[in-house]
């Protein structure tokens, strides 16, 4: 089973959740829901990397302040 792990930039500060997803898109959905509950809800992905060539690690930049990263990591 696959989980998915994320940790994000907020305003300049590393946050890590500890907690797992189920999917890449739940993790997305938690942090965007997140940003607009902190009155950040005009950012949207810019641009993303994946970190180390890795496809199951990526990094969403919303600005230079603001970004998050989603691992899938094995169960």
């Amino acid at each position: 089973m696959n989980i998915y792990l994320l940790t994000a930039i907020v305003d300049g500060k590393t946050v890590i959740y500890n907690r797992e997803f189920q999917s890449r898109s739940a993790a997305i959905d938690y942090i965007f829901n997140y940003y607009c509950d902190h009155n950040y809800s005009n950012l949207h992905v810019e641009d993303e990397y994946y970190i180390n060539d890795d496809s199951h690690n990526i990094e969403y930049i919303c600005d230079y302040n603001n970004r998050f990263r989603i691992n899938r990591a094995i169960a």
